[in-house]
């Protein structure tokens, strides 16, 4: 019994203790966001706006020297059709993107700020 008294306290006080912590407020040294307005969005070339309609995903779309393969298609968060590009540039570097529809156009969605997992990490 008096064993049982001691465990039953000693469990109290470390879920009191437990509760009472707080964890270490952080604040971003940058935004993960860059804010961008809307009405900046670049349509998509003129003679792409149909084949990105049709075309499956996988096939590719040539326009003023790049060459995009078209990926996933899925709905955005906003409620916009969306398409995952691939866009082959110089140097055989290539960069990922996504065009979204909004009402009859295709727009290139500007990307995220892309960060390595290191500059991530806070410094302490």
């Amino acid at each position: 019994m008096k064993n049982a008294t001691r465990l039953l306290v000693i469990s109290l006080a470390l879920m009191l203790s437990g509760c009472a912590y707080s964890p270490k407020q952080v604040e971003a040294s940058r935004p993960l966001v860059n804010q961008t307005a809307s009405t900046d969005l670049q349509a998509m070339a003129a003679n792409l706006q149909q084949p990105l309609n049709t075309l499956p995903q996988g096939a590719a779309l040539s326009a003023n020297g790049n060459t995009y393969i078209l990926g996933q298609r899925y709905v955005s968060a906003l409620g916009l059709e969306c398409i995952e590009l691939l866009r082959d540039r110089n140097y055989n570097q290539s960069q990922h993107g996504v065009t979204c529809k909004n009402g009859d156009t295709w727009y290139l969605v500007p990307q995220l700020e892309q960060a390595s997992a290191s500059n991530l990490l806070a410094v302490q």
